[in-house]
């Protein structure tokens, strides 16, 4: 029993070790490099935890309201109180977080095999991606505007917005929930699928691509 004891304590001790944490500035902008994980949690304070990764490999910039996190191989949380209005992805960035994303106007850009999952509840979202990046969004917006290239993906059917303007091109992938105004521009094999039976579509697409009203 006693070395039952033992062997939990260090385990204990090692997960402690393992985690880093550092306090930070307020940013607004959140830049995350190439093969960075970070979770995101709000707070009442602005603070990085180490997860997993050599704590020796993670460089910290944080300046002029932007925070950037680079190092190969991170698994970061990231807790912070102020509002995001910006939030950057590299190639084979991952991001995720369970609470909401709280903004008067939030941009999203993700690169490269880069994946996004997020909830949001904002007036003004500007979602961009290209390269095989992969964004997940929850919640609502009021009014959306999407650019997606080179078999980006865009999973928002459970985002409700109110007007949305998105252009998909060579083999880029949507679908989106509207309730008011569609603007939807499709070419070279990109597909967009519309939900929430919008007042109104319009609509240009190349005669390879695909706009589907699901009703």
């Amino acid at each position: 029993m006693k070395a039952l004891y033992v062997t939990a304590a260090l385990a204990v001790f090692s997960l402690a070790s393992a985690q880093k944490t550092t306090d930070l500035k307020p940013f607004k902008s959140l830049t995350i490099g190439p093969d960075v994980k970070v979770k995101l949690v709000q707070s009442k304070e602005n603070k990085l935890v180490i997860e997993s990764g050599e704590e020796e490999e993670l460089q910290i910039n944080n300046a002029g309201g932007t925070l950037s996190l680079n190092g190969p191989d991170l698994r970061l949380t990231l807790y912070y109180k102020d509002v995001l209005e910006n939030i950057s992805l590299q190639a084979d960035a991952e991001i995720e977080g369970g609470d909401e994303i709280k903004s008067n106007n939030l941009n999203i850009k993700a690169n490269a095999d880069a994946k996004v999952n997020l909830k949001i509840n904002v007036k003004k979202l500007n979602t961009e991606a290209d390269s095989d990046a992969q964004i997940t969004l929850t919640g609502k917006a009021k009014d959306h505007a999407v650019t997606l290239s080179s078999d980006a993906q865009l999973h928002a059917k459970s985002l409700v917005t109110e007007n949305t303007n998105v252009e998909l091109s060579s083999d880029a992938t949507a679908d989106i929930t509207v309730k008011d105004t569609v603007n939807a521009t499709a070419s070279s094999d990109a597909s967009l699928k519309i939900y929430g039976n919008p007042k109104k579509v319009n609509e240009v697409k190349g005669d390879d691509a695909k706009i589907e009203l699901v009703k």
